[in-house]
């Protein structure tokens, strides 16, 4: 059994983990050429509770962030942002009008703090900022092309929440054919259980899941 299967082990039933095993699925993709930070809408109104989007307060997440950006910088990699747009129309709300009952709160459509990012590992004027209307940050922005022009073939990402935005954004990075690596001390998720079965499903599927210990220990040995 594969080192990516075992690390589940105890997570998931011995006889599923047999399944993924024979069909190959868990091998390690690892890091290309240029990896760029990509931040997944970390932004108040999903790390700070008073807001109905966040269910609790996370430290550790956002200490991995703080750590994280700041490694990146050091090596002079590139950093990504995403944040949802604007949603004080309607129609710019779409389809999220029928599935979140707040979707007219005032938190939810014309509050600037919500979309703004904590001091602590806020963008610089060197970072690039996506904004998105749907899940996906990927979804019809130009994300792929800046991504191309910048020479990144790996994205190390983090964010919220993970069976979310994350997820989707991993999906299309992967469908991109980018290397993709998700922090899983860097993610976070409303639900906890949510959010261990999405970081399981990229593990075997679409990316690897690893601590920020060991993305940090190869990007200083790969890129220092």
């Amino acid at each position: 059994m594969s080192d990516k299967l075992e690390k589940w082990q105890g997570h998931v039933p011995d006889e599923e983990l047999a399944v993924y095993r024979k069909g190959g699925f868990g091998a390690r993709i690892g890091f290309g050429e240029r990896p760029a930070l990509l931040n997944i809408d970390t932004t108040w109104m999903f790390v700070d509770p008073s807001y109905d989007m966040c269910a609790r307060e996370m430290p550790e997440l956002r200490r991995a962030i703080i750590e994280l950006t700041g490694q990146f910088r050091d090596l002079g990699l590139p950093v990504y942002y995403s944040r949802r747009d604007n949603r004080n129309h309607p129609v710019r709300r779409g389809i999220w009008n029928h599935k979140l009952s707040v979707a007219e709160s005032h938190g939810y459509t014309t509050d600037t703090r919500a979309d703004a990012w904590p001091d602590d590992y806020a963008p610089t004027p060197a970072d690039v900022i996506i904004e998105k209307n749907k899940p996906s940050c990927f979804f019809q922005t130009p994300l792929e092309s800046f991504l191309r022009y910048d020479r990144v073939d790996t994205l190390v990402v983090v964010g919220i929440s993970t069976s979310g935005c994350v997820r989707a954004a991993v999906t299309d990075a992967f469908s991109h054919n980018f290397r993709v690596i998700v922090v899983e001390d860097a993610v976070g998720d409303r639900s906890p259980s949510a959010g261990l079965a999405s970081l399981f499903d990229m593990d075997m599927k679409f990316a690897d899941v690893e601590t920020q210990a060991y993305v940090s220990a190869e990007l200083t040995a790969r890129y220092g």
